[in-house]
């Protein structure tokens, strides 16, 4: 694998990282569900290639899982310099009284 496949699926997790932390606002949601939806891409287009066997995945689970913490403290920490907007709506909008 080359620096330059490694560094897009850096950028992808990251990108999949803020696109959860923004859309549900959850670090546990993120953590675990991006943790998931990243390891379904990471294996079915990964640069290996290995048998689905419990003994073969296991190492692979584990260089996932540390690309997902590094990949996601680096999400979190541009989420807490640009956090999300939160948006007024009308349940939270003051009533005015007819007279």
């Amino acid at each position: 694998m080359t620096t330059f496949d490694t560094l897009l699926i850096y950028f992808g997790v990251v990108v999949l990282v803020l696109f959860l932390l923004y859309g549900t606002q959850s670090h546990i949601i993120t953590l675990i569900a991006g943790y998931i939806v990243f390891c379904v891409f990471y294996f079915d287009l990964g640069p290996f290639s290995f048998e689905w066997t419990a003994s073969s995945m296991l190492p692979h689970f584990k260089d996932a899982g540390i690309i997902y913490i590094i990949s996601y403290a680096i999400g979190v920490l541009f989420y807490r310099i640009f956090p999300a907007k939160k948006q007024a709506g009308a349940a939270t909008a003051p009533r005015q009284e007819n007279n």
